[in-house]
This record gives structure tokens, C-alpha cells and sequence, in this order.
């Protein structure tokens, strides 16, 4: 019987059991595999005795014309198995990424002294041929390709169930059609291969892997691997390949002269890789995938944990289901991906640089009152459009809203306000406030070409244009239009920082890194990212503002409302693609606005010619993703019970913008405990080993 180690891979609360490694490589190494394993290789001396006596039969109807003879010397091969990757899981150990078997159809070349090199090729095109004409495919390996592994590598399996240079499945009805031919030169290969069981759930997050190099060709060396290594390409997979790619085993086998295998000894065993334990909450981001697969056909939604700046979704869509990658995506299929005009491979929520359009305007407001030179009740008349220097800058509403303070023009949007206010206030200390909230720089999070965005300071412009910025482009900076770029994800942290008050947390989406044997080998603790120490008074006139936003008489985005808490937020609809007649929609805020405990921020791409508004196409869906949220989550959810002490804000007098806006201290929220991983799927993993290492 072939001995397996097993692992039992933990991590609080859940468990998952997987067969790691075992001893013998019996289904690699063709129809002289023995039943039994032996630990400890057999002596050259004895090896050749063991030859002489054990002759190979030769098969029946034997088309070539070279007998079967022994060779001259026995043959020691010292080999890698692979090891399986560690598991990505959620917060809570809902699985994201795991393994699983897949078989493959393998030749398995004899020795046969003498033979040409046209009957080599032939035997390998004769038993091809059977296996084609039981399945009804068409598969095959060139001459060079036979021809090179008979000479190097003729004592391991050549894999020929290959389509467009991918390795193919084979399914338990084509095994069982290739029963009568299994055996002798006719093998299963067994390997590992990549599972995503959530599908597309995530995936710009997760990411995927592909083949670390082919498999080598030519003669065996000490540590070539059985089958081929994978290693990350995108996303988690990539950011954290070190600590999931684990540690190959190392198996020392010895053959016979005839090629027979005689014994083998396991040097080391394989070791998994390390479970990578994201701060994303599964329901959150399938919550918010859907939502935006409902109502758009691009965008993204980024949802924070104010306390500790934990992201519980990150959402892009369209998006696409990480399984097409494994074991490597058809070019096709992969040329369709690439030429998708809503590219659903780009990775909006956080690679995406988009103008933030009126979601700026809280940072504008911000700097503004920080300025000194506008407060809580200055006033500017509204009109529905403004001249600034040689050029008319228009308010989204056609007709003239009247004097207004910042309270009231955040509710209303009113560009006129802000091009004021920012006029008023000058450059620098709106530039500055945004670099503050964490603008123009990435947030931090591990994964590769996070967007940056862009501030246009008065430095820089001094430095590329050599003026400083002209009264047209503050302007257009006061509204999020013209050189400002942001991805959504920096929106969101904005938001965070604004619902805080005293500093923005470092984006978290790993919260540890966990072994074999439930222990933590990397913890990623929550801190501050930078300190902002907004003024309290200037804070609660702007959340005032937000707040009015969603549940005044005349706010533009009632649309985002919710029965369970109530939400301040902000509005934006930004011209995007001008060329295309494109604009964006975003919806951006926090919740409860009384003790802030979430930061969101949606994105809405158009379609071209489309009439939209962040109030009309973002708002809703932050209302259906919280709702759903909050609807579906147990009685005794501890979100659920702090929601309940939180006091509503209290709506002020728009003419003077005074009032508070209820209790703004943040709520205290007890970071989730770090999961153990739910259990793997058993199915295919014991058979898997069974396959490999004891056939």
C-alpha cells in the first residue's frame, strides 16, 4: 500500500483537511510501476540481479520490428512534486481560491533497442491514434516532440490530451470509454490544478496563476518537476505568491536497466503554502457585485470599516470568472476579454482614475473653511452660470438657485457656490486638503498598479507649465472636473478619514497570513495611515451638508436612503470621455452619519449619449447593497446592535448652516477574529494522491 502524509490544514473557526503529499510517484512512471513502495532504494548490485531474472513481455500485435531488450546501465532520478498552493479566504473562511486534481492522458514510451526513429514515432502515433478514435478527438505530438522525450525522458509520462497548448481533461465518461486501453503505454497523469469557487466573485482581487515555465524537454536533471509548478500572475495571487506557493518535495526513484522502477524514497515531503486571509467580507462584495451588475455596465463600489480601514467589497464590473484561466485561458477567449469594450479584465475600483466630480466638492468645502475665509453662514448668490476670466462656467441646473451658505450648496451641488468658495480661498488650501484626505498618492494596498490619481498643485504647475493655476482651472478643480483624478478607492478613504475626523486608516486587505498548523505567520494590524485633525466645527458643517444630501427637502440623493441608518453622502456627475459623449456618476459617503462605521463610494460609467446623474444611477445602488446588507444579516449581528444607539442627525437651518449633527464621535467596532478557511472539497484530492503517488 502507498504510505500518504496528511496535513490537516486549520485555521479558526473552520476546517479544511487536504492530502499534501505522498510517497511513490506510481501513476508518473508508466506501466512498470509497482504496487508497493519501497523506502529505501534497492543497491545497484541487486537492482541488476533483479533485472536479469524479470523480463517485460512484449505486447501483442507489436507493430515495430525492435524487441524489447534491457539497457546497459540503471538509472537514478532524484525529482520535484510540486506543492499545493494555500488557500485565499475571506474574512469570515469563505474560500476564494483553493486546489483540486485534474488527470490527464499521458504516453508512456518503452524501450526498445534498435528502434529508428520513424518506429519510435510510430508507436507514439499508434497509441494516439486508439485513444483518438475512443473519444473522438484529434489530439497529437509532433515528431521532434516524441523523438526528444524518448531520448531524455522516456522513463516519465508525455502528457498529449493538449488543445491550443492547454493541457485537457479528462472526464470520469473518458476514462471510462479508455479503460480496455489504460495501462502499458497508456497512462492517467495526475496534477494540480487552481479552483476558484466563487467564480467571478472578487476576481479582480483574487487574481489568477499560470504556468511558472513548461515542463523541461530535454535530458532530466536533479529537481525537474513531475507536473507543471504554477505560480501568480494577478491580483492576491501574485502579491502574496512567496507565502501560497508553499514547498516543493524532493523524491529520489531508481530504475531498473529496462526501466523498470525498483524503489523510491521520499527525501521530503511536499508543503503546502500558507492561507492568505483577506479583510473582505463575501456577502458585502457579492452584495455589491450584483447591484452593480443590475444597474450598470461599467463600474465599480468600494465599501471601508471607518474603525480600522478594513475593505469589506471591492467591486469592479464587469468582471470575469477566474476558472477561465485554469490551467491557462484559450487565446480566443482571451483575445474576447482583451477587446470587450466595457473591459471587464480592468480592475475600476482600484486602478481606475476617474474625474471625482462633485464628490470633490466636500474636500473644496473643506478647504475652504479651513481658509478662514468662508465659514458656516457666508453666503454667495447662485446663478446658473459664472465668468471667470474669458470663459462662462455653468451650474448643472439651468435655473438660478438664489444665495445659498455650504450647507445648502452641498445639497443642492451647486457649482456656482464653489467656484466661489474656491476663489475665495485660494489654491493652496484646497489642493492642500485634498493631499490631506489622501488624494494624488496610492492608498497602500497590496496589489499591483494601484492608481495614483492626480492633484494639480500650484508647485506643479509651476514646475511643468511655469505658472501657477489660473482662476479656469481652480475652477474646475472646486467641482472634481478638468486635471484632478481619483479612483474610487481613494474616494471611499476620503470618506473614511471625513467620518473619523482625526486620521485616515490605512487601507487593510490582508489581514494575516496563517500556516499549516493554525498559527500566524504574518499579521497586517490596523493603523493609522496619516493624521488630518479636521477642525470639529468645519467637519460637522460639511457632514451637515452630506447628510441633507440624502434626507432634506431638495437633496440629490434621495435615492440612496435607507430605513436602517441614515447615511450622509454626496453626489457627482462628471464629464468623462467628451469625445464619446460619456459621463460618470458616483455616489459617495459614510453611515451612520451620527457614529460613522462605513465609507462607500460608488462609480457609474455611461453609455454614450446616456442622461445620467450620480443621484439617478449611483445613489440606488448604495441603497440596495446597504439595504441588503443590513436586511440579511442575523438579529444578533453586532452591526445590527451598535446601529441601534446611533442617533439620528439632526437637520440644520440652511440660512445660517448652524446646528449639530448629532454625536460625530466614531464607533468603536471590534475587529472580526481571523477565520480558520472552510474545509476543501475532499472529492478529487485523496484521489488525486491515489493517482500520483499510489496507482
Amino acid at each position: 500500500m502507498p504510505m500518504l502524509f496528511s496535513y490537516e490544514l486549520t485555521t479558526s473557526p473552520l476546517r479544511s483537511r487536504l492530502l499534501v503529499a505522498g510517497i511513490g510517484l506510481l501513476a508518473l512512471l508508466g506501466p512498470q510501476v509497482q504496487a508497493q513502495v519501497v523506502l529505501k532504494a534497492q543497491p545497484v548490485v541487486e537492482v541488476e540481479d533483479e533485472a536479469k531474472k524479470a523480463k517485460p513481455a512484449v505486447p501483442e500485435k507489436q507493430d515495430l520490428n525492435a524487441s524489447w531488450a534491457t539497457q546497459k546501465e540503471a538509472r537514478a532520478l532524484t525529482l520535484s512534486v510540486p506543492a499545493p498552493r494555500g488557500q485565499i479566504v475571506d474574512r469570515h473562511g469563505i474560500p476564494f481560491a483553493q486546489n483540486r486534481a485534474a488527470n490527464y492522458l499521458a504516453l508512456v514510451m518503452p524501450y526498445m533497442d534498435g528502434a529508428t526513429d520513424a518506429q519510435v514515432t510510430a508507436f507514439a502515433r499508434s497509441t494516439i491514434a486508439k485513444v483518438n478514435a475512443a473519444l473522438g478527438k484529434t489530439w497529437s505530438l509532433s515528431d521532434d516532440r516524441v523523438l526528444m522525450h524518448y531520448k531524455h525522458r522516456r522513463w516519465l509520462p508525455l502528457v498529449f490530451s493538449v488543445e491550443e497548448g492547454l493541457n485537457v481533461e479528462i472526464t470520469p465518461d473518458m476514462e471510462e470509454k479508455l479503460k480496455p486501453l489504460l495501462g502499458g503505454s497508456l497512462v492517467i497523469q495526475a496534477a494540480y490544478l487552481r479552483h476558484y469557487p466563487q467564480g467571478s466573485t472578487a476576481c479582480h482581487i483574487i487574481g489568477y496563476t499560470g504556468k511558472t515555465r513548461p515542463l523541461p524537454t530535454g535530458p532530466i536533471v536533479d529537481g525537474d518537476p513531475v507536473f507543471e509548478e504554477m505560480e501568480g500572475r494577478e491580483g492576491i495571487e501574485t502579491a502574496f505568491d512567496t507565502d501560497l506557493k508553499g514547498q516543493a518535495g524532493i523524491v529520489n526513484v531508481l530504475f531498473s536497466p529496462d526501466g523498470k522502477r525498483l524503489s523510491e524514497d521520499v527525501r521530503r515531503a511536499p508543503s503546502p503554502g500558507h492561507n492568505v486571509v483577506l479583510s473582505i467580507d463575501y456577502n458585502f462584495q457579492k452584495y455589491a457585485e450584483n447591484a452593480l451588475k443590475k444597474h450598470t455596465t461599467g463600474g465599480a463600489m468600494v465599501i471601508m470599516d471607518v474603525t480600522n480601514g478594513d475593505i469589506l467589497a471591492m467591486a469592479s464590473n464587469p468582471g470575469f470568472d477566474l476558472n477561465e484561466f485554469v490551467p491557462g485561458i484559450r487565446q480566443k477567449r482571451y483575445d474576447e476579454l482583451m477587446k470587450d469594450p466595457h473591459q471587464p479584465l480592468y480592475p475600476r475600483s482600484f486602478r481606475g482614475e476617474y474625474p471625482p466630480a462633485s464628490t470633490f466638492k466636500v474636500v473644496t468645502a473643506l478647504g475652504a473653511l479651513d481658509s478662514g475665509k468662508v465659514d458656516a453662514k457666508t453666503q454667495y448668490d447662485c446663478p446658473n452660470a459664472l465668468e471667470i476670466g474669458d470663459r462662462v462656467f455653468k451650474n448643472w441646473n439651468k435655473d438660478g438657485e438664489g444665495s445659498m451658505n455650504v450647507v445648502s450648496a452641498i445639497k443642492r451641488s451647486c457649482n456656482t457656490w464653489f467656484y466661489r468658495a474656491a476663489l475665495e480661498a485660494g489654491a493652496d488650501y484646497i489642493t492642500n486638503m485634498a493631499l490631506r484626505l489622501g488624494f494624488g498618492e496610492r492608498t497602500g494596498i497590496p496589489l499591483k498598479a494601484e492608481g495614483e490619481g492626480f492633484v494639480p498643485t500650484n508647485s506643479y504647475l509651476l514646475q511643468h507649465r511655469g505658472h501657477k493655476m489660473l482662476p479656469g482651472d481652480l475652477a474646475n478643480v472646486a467641482i472634481g472636473q478638468g486635471m484632478v483624478l481619483a479612483t474610487p478607492l481613494q474616494v471611499c478613504q476620503c470618506m473614511a478619514g471625513l467620518g473619523d475626523g482625526t486620521r485616515i486608516p490605512q487601507p487593510r486587505l490582508v489581514l494575516q497570513v496563517q500556516d499549516l498548523s493554525d498559527r500566524v505567520m504574518t499579521a497586517y494590524e490596523p493603523k493609522d495611515r496619516k493624521r488630518i485633525d479636521l477642525n470639529p466645527d468645519q467637519r460637522q458643517t460639511v457632514i451637515s451638508g452630506m447628510v441633507a444630501v440624502v434626507n432634506a427637502g431638495g437633496g440629490t440623493g434621495h435615492a440612496a436612503a435607507i430605513k436602517q441608518a441614515e447615511i450622509a453622502g454626496k453626489t457627482g456627475t462628471a464629464q468623462w470621455r467628451i469625445s464619446k459623449d460619456q459621463n460618470l456618476a458616483w455616489f459617495t459617503g459614510f453611515l451612520p452619519a451620527g457614529k460613522p462605521m462605513f465609507a462607500f463610494a460608488v462609480l457609474y460609467e455611461g453609455e454614450p449619449g446616456e442622461d445620467i446623474s450620480g443621484g439617478k444611477k449611483a445613489a440606488p445602488i448604495v441603497s440596495e447593497v446597504f439595504t441588503n446588507i443590513f436586511e440579511k444579516a442575523p438579529a444578533d449581528d453586532p452591526m445590527l446592535l451598535a446601529m441601534k444607539e446611533v442617533p439620528k442627525a439632526q437637520l440644520v437651518d440652511e440660512a445660517t448652516g448652524g446646528g449639530k449633527g448629532g454625536d460625530a464621535e466614531p464607533q468603536t467596532r471590534k475587529a472580526t477574529p481571523a477565520p480558520k478557511p472552510q474545509a476543501q472539497p475532499s472529492k478529487g484530492i485523496g484521489g488525486f494522491f491515489r493517482r500520483l503517488f499510489g496507482r
